[in-house]
């Protein structure tokens, strides 16, 4: 199945993006959500119509599910990095276990989505491998719900809480650079932190140097949490 929508772009480089899934109703919802989107996509249902498209275009990112009718969505994304390594890849499936995600990771996936998702998160993932900065990132970010303990370093506020060495909250996403966080406690901007990953085991921890110390740089408040993006700063 081919299927492809573009947007009138004159002054914007259409990226390329792939959708390789075998249930109509995800590629449909998929389709849907982009339609927003500078992005030129296309859809296929098997891994050969995948290889076959990756040998003949440049794609900047490509959806791949886990189960195929004819091929291991692992085993497609190893030939996919092969084939084409500025290619970026998030795998879904509706197995999200540990396994899978490492598996995921290890192969060259810079996401991995579980099935059922909400189709905004498609917007996230989209944004993230490929507009999260200008040009795009130099480093792959990996979305996922990782949870953290937050320690305040610097001076905080005099209405603070007492306690700001065990502060609860929410890793968004990673990279190599920062991080984005979730948290209850209303960090601000410039702001010196120092992450813990609660569960090590977690396949996603391994993306933290550490305990690391990071500077925050942009803080977007909400009702009942706010949203952070925190720089990692050198170990000294």
């Amino acid at each position: 199945m081919r299927i492809a929508y573009i947007l009138d772009m004159p002054d914007i480089v259409a990226k390329r993006v792939l959708v390789v899934d075998d249930d109509p109703l995800v590629c449909w919802a998929i389709h849907r959500e982009l339609t927003a989107t500078f992005v030129e996509t296309h859809f296929m249902g098997s891994g050969g119509e995948c290889l076959d498209a990756v040998r003949e275009n440049r794609y900047d990112l490509v959806f791949l599910d886990i189960h195929l009718p004819d091929a291991n969505g692992i085993d497609l994304l190893r030939k996919i990095r092969a084939q084409s390594p500025g290619t970026r890849v998030v795998i879904s499936s509706a197995d999200g276990s540990d396994a899978n995600k490492e598996l995921a990771l290890s192969a060259g996936a810079v996401q991995f989505i579980e099935k059922p998702f909400e189709i905004s998160l498609i917007q996230r993932v989209v944004t993230g491998a490929l507009w999260d900065s200008p040009g795009g990132r130099a480093h792959p970010r990996y979305l996922c719900n990782l949870p953290l303990r937050i320690s305040v370093l610097s001076h905080p506020p005099e209405a603070a809480p007492a306690d700001l060495d065990n502060l609860g909250g929410t890793a968004e996403d990673v990279g190599k650079e920062g991080v984005r966080v979730n948290t209850g406690y209303p960090l601000r901007k410039g702001q010196s932190v120092r992450l813990r990953v609660t569960d090590p085991r977690d396949p996603f921890s391994k993306f933290f140097p550490g305990e690391p110390v990071a500077e925050v740089v942009w803080v977007v408040p909400g009702s009942e949490s706010s949203r952070a993006g925190l720089r990692f700063l050198p170990a000294t």
